[in-house]
């Protein structure tokens, strides 16, 4: 599709992408835009190259933080220092960061990203029932991590356990 129709149908996805992958380092509107101006518009364009345009713009948003700040500034502003406060869903964002990276990645791009099957398919370029398996699979693998630390809950339902511990206040669909 070209860049309008990408940009019409896949803005708020962008958003929602740019926002938890960066962490609060730049603004997820700012960087959604910058990931649609990446992108030839002479050109018709996939989820797979909205994606590597995503995750350009976040490696560059970590470049541009860490050429504003020097070493001494993250040393004051206690980059190295442990945490006091636990956080919100930690053990469960742990359990989800210790999984291999192509595990992470599904279950992000479909319970994170809000991707449907078939495009979760095409941003990984494989197929359909490739991505129900691999989902199947990095779903059990990361609850086993997780009743490792929690074994005293049940939780068997994925979706609502990822999705409850999503970063951030963007949604595919708008704020959410």
């Amino acid at each position: 599709m070209n860049l309008e129709e990408l940009r019409t149908q896949y803005h708020d996805l962008a958003v929602t992408a740019c926002e938890w992958r960066a962490m609060g380092l730049a603004d997820p509107h700012d960087m959604a835009a910058e990931v649609f101006g990446r992108l030839d518009s002479t050109k018709d364009h996939g989820l797979r190259d909205l994606y590597a345009s995503i995750e350009r713009v976040v490696v560059l948003s970590f470049q541009r933080n860490a050429e504003r700040s020097s070493i001494m500034d993250r040393l004051r502003g206690g980059v190295f220092t442990e945490r006091t406060a636990p956080i919100p869903g930690g053990d469960f964002l742990k359990a989800l960061s210790n999984l291999r990276g192509r595990d992470r990645n599904i279950l992000q791009y479909r319970f994170w990203d809000e991707l449907t099957d078939l495009e979760t398919a095409e941003v990984l370029n494989t197929t359909v029932e490739q991505v129900i398996e691999r989902l199947a699979t990095a779903g059990s693998r990361y609850l086993g991590k997780l009743s490792r630390s929690h074994p005293d809950l049940n939780l068997s339902d994925i979706a609502d356990t990822l999705r409850s511990i999503k970063p951030g206040i963007y949604g595919r669909y708008g704020m959410g």
